[in-house]
């Protein structure tokens, strides 16, 4: 069965954690430490919630005015709009029951990274605040990597495995690794109780997309950011 997109915002949630979430006058004020827009965008819980009070938090914070915009945040988005918050990163959620995923059970998989795939991390603009995010999970996870050439984080809540930080090598795209992965990481979850797989990406990650799409995952839903310059 189809998870709905309510439910995977949480499994993002859960996989990729905040240092903090705390709940102000119907908004999620997150601290992400430097661990990027996921981690640190404000969250509308309230239609009611009024931005400047999320503004003022997050500048108690030190962080960009940011906030993530979820379906059903219509109306918050076109207000951020028109107070000339930008549109940023329009992100895509990929899924499929892994029933009906191919499987492979050799995958290297491991409790903490190694040198090496920090340093394939590194290469692909995924910095230590963002190895830190994958520290701080607290649900079950794991990191998979293919002979250091391609790695990615993957972490499962409520049964269903999200997927993050996959990373092949510049010199070895476009060579299968992407597709062994997402198959290792499928035989991985199913063996740890996962019914479901999914995966974001951002909307003009065509080669991402592609990837999910030729392995018959599905669009399930989107989300945004709006930014304050």
């Amino acid at each position: 069965m189809k998870p709905s997109i309510e439910t995977l915002y949480e499994v993002l949630d859960f996989t990729w954690p905040s240092v903090t979430t705390e709940l102000h006058h119907g908004w999620q004020i997150k601290n992400g430490s430097g661990g990027g827009k996921r981690v640190s965008a404000a969250i509308q819980n309230s239609p009611t919630a009024k931005v400047e009070v999320a503004e003022k938090l997050m500048n108690a914070l030190g962080q960009k005015k940011l906030f993530m915009i979820r379906e059903g945040n219509e109306i918050l988005d076109y207000k951020l709009h028109k107070l000339g918050y930008k549109l940023i990163d329009p992100s895509v959620i990929f899924g499929l029951p892994i029933e009906l995923l191919a499987k492979t059970f050799d995958g290297k998989f491991h409790t903490s990274p190694n040198t090496a795939m920090k340093s394939l991390w590194l290469n692909g603009d995924i910095n230590d605040m963002r190895l830190n995010v994958m520290a701080r999970t607290k649900v079950l996870k794991t990191y998979v990597t293919i002979n250091n050439i391609a790695v990615a984080f993957v972490a499962i809540h409520n049964a269903i495995a999200m997927v993050h930080a996959l990373e092949v090598s510049k010199i070895n795209q476009r060579q299968g690794f992407g597709k062994k992965i997402m198959q290792q990481i499928a035989g991985w979850a199913s063996l740890n109780g996962a019914h479901y797989l999914s995966v974001i990406t951002v909307h003009n990650n065509f080669p991402a997309k592609s990837l999910y799409e030729h392995l018959k995952m599905s669009e399930i839903g989107s989300y945004h950011y709006r930014i304050k310059l």
